[in-house]
């Protein structure tokens, strides 16, 4: 999986209500490097954008019916990976992850003044 496709997840899980704006945020990524990020998977006919009709000025980034098709398979993906990653430890020691993961971005948040964001997917199996 690369970082386009994780867009699309992300995309996705946020029911297609995502600015430009909110998805650099929510990567960490500057505004240009988002606009060239959204220029790909437009070109690649991933997204597109559409205007908000609530704030005119807001472009929101928008599923094509080729991107929806793959959510199910790179969301596979990413279940097979967690699989594979979590292969023999005991579900009490996942939790324990979890738990460490979110203590570490709380605790960088405080230190921070930005917001620090250790994303990943956690599917059930």
């Amino acid at each position: 999986m690369d970082r386009y496709q994780y867009v699309l997840i992300l995309v996705e899980q946020n029911q297609e209500k995502l600015t430009q704006k909110a998805l650099a945020g929510m990567l960490q990524v500057d505004k240009s490097f988002m606009v060239n990020m959204i220029n790909y998977l437009t070109e690649n006919g991933f997204v597109y954008r559409e205007i908000n009709t609530e704030d005119r000025r807001e472009h929101l980034i928008k599923l094509t019916d080729k991107a929806k098709k793959m959510i199910p398979s790179i969301n596979q993906f990413i279940k097979e990976l967690n699989s594979k990653a979590f292969y023999s430890l005991p579900d009490e020691k996942i939790k324990t992850f979890f738990e460490i993961i979110e203590t570490l971005q709380n605790n960088l948040n405080l230190i921070s003044n930005h917001e620090t964001i250790l994303d990943y997917q956690r599917l059930k199996s």
